[in-house]
């Protein structure tokens, strides 16, 4: 399903904004586990090999990246899923072409000095999350699943290890990407409580120009991103140490081992991203942060599809 005649007219002024030349594509994302289909391409030259000259911009919440793209500051931007849900129930200009890896191992990060074993121990205590993120929909998830009722802070993505740490909460839920922050922070106090309440998928979104004018580009850099995941697939180790390379020392090499299998990578257009995005739109409203009629076929709407269609159609399994 292409992006449709309305969103790219309604986008139109801000279409050209990064002013890329033909091949140059800006992108918001950062080096970390679940971007290593982009950290392999960008390594091993699948996007060169495309014509595809990449400029990459650092952004610590998928939230800001896709209010960037938005805003015609990027052609294309890596987030959660989440995101794209609220996004779509405002009817933005904006289409979701790819799915990039599913996170399998969100948690809890509590201190065993509180006497934290599981989400039962917070009764009553003090939780920080960033809310407008898919963290917080894990958070109410996980909260829910365990029947806890506790005080739910809202705590910007950097501040919660700090937060943490100085015992401001008592526990906190946070993005992957500060999991090893507060290992290191927490020492032997360091307690964690992993969930498959919620398996966060995380995607790539193009701004209407892209998708419609620039397809051809859209096109090369999913074919680049499929010729890393089958790297992925086939050399684990060379991935592993692309990532350790890309993240100048932020991330070890043991440590990206050790945390390697909690993610899954697949380029596509699944049914259960569409299933997920179905569930968050029904929460989003309910919560009432949107005024919304949310539905399948509106967040359907959002999922570019051209992309893969150009490529390899029999990735997309969306019903």
């Amino acid at each position: 399903m292409r992006i449709n005649a309305l969103m790219a007219a309604a986008c139109f002024c801000v279409m050209t904004a990064t002013g890329a030349a033909a091949g140059q594509i800006t992108i918001g994302t950062a080096p970390n586990l679940q971007t290593l289909p982009i950290v392999v391409a960008q390594d091993q030259g699948y996007f060169a090999e495309e014509g595809i000259e990449l400029e990459t911009v650092k952004f610590t919440s998928g939230r800001r990246a896709l209010e960037a793209l938005i805003g015609g500051q990027l052609d294309v931007a890596f987030m959660a899923e989440y995101p794209v849900s609220i996004a779509s129930l405002r009817e933005q200009p904006f289409g979701t072409f790819t799915t990039l890896s599913r996170y399998t191992a969100n948690r809890m990060v509590s201190k065993a000095s509180i006497g934290f074993e599981d989400p039962k121990s917070l009764e009553g205590k003090k939780i920080g999350t960033t809310k407008g993120s898919n963290t917080e929909f894990f958070t109410e998830a996980l909260l829910d699943q365990f029947d806890v009722n506790a005080e739910v802070i809202n705590v910007a993505p950097p501040d919660i290890v700090p937060a943490l740490a100085r015992g401001d909460i008592d526990a906190g839920i946070m993005f992957p990407d500060f999991y090893p922050a507060a290992e290191k922070a927490l020492g032997e106090d360091y307690r964690e409580f992993k969930s498959d309440a919620y398996i966060a998928w995380f995607v790539l979104s193009a701004t209407p120009d892209m998708l419609e004018n620039r397809s051809d580009e859209l096109a090369g850099f999913v074919r680049a991103l499929i010729k890393a995941e089958d790297y992925i697939k086939s050399n684990p180790e060379g991935a592993q140490e692309a990532l350790a390379k890309a993240t100048e020392g932020v991330l070890s090499l043991e440590l990206i081992k050790e945390k390697f299998p909690e993610a899954e990578y697949e380029i596509g257009l699944a049914n259960g991203l569409l299933d997920i995005l179905e569930t968050q739109a029904d929460w989003v409203v309910s919560k009432g942060m949107v005024e919304a009629e949310p539905s399948r076929d509106l967040i359907k709407k959002y999922l570019a599809t051209g992309p893969l269609e150009a490529v390899d159609a029999s990735r997309i399994t969306l019903q």
